[in-house]
């Protein structure tokens, strides 16, 4: 089989390493909050707060003319 089958059980490719790995860590983050969103974004901000920076910056950045 090539590396870009499909596991059928879980619907994600079984030959990407790098891949899995990350989705294990989003299902533990996720099943740790209780598959809550809102709860996930209330310890980004927590999180954010502690570390005194940015996680994420949705503002755009405007360029000088």
């Amino acid at each position: 089989m090539s590396s870009t089958t499909t596991d059928i059980q879980t619907s994600k490719p079984t030959g990407d390493v790098v891949l899995q790995e990350i989705w294990r860590i989003k299902d533990e983050l996720s099943a740790a909050r209780g598959h809550d969103i809102d709860r996930l974004f209330d310890d980004l901000r927590q999180r954010e707060k502690q570390s005194g920076h940015r996680v994420v910056n949705l503002q755009t950045k405007r360029r000088k003319v």
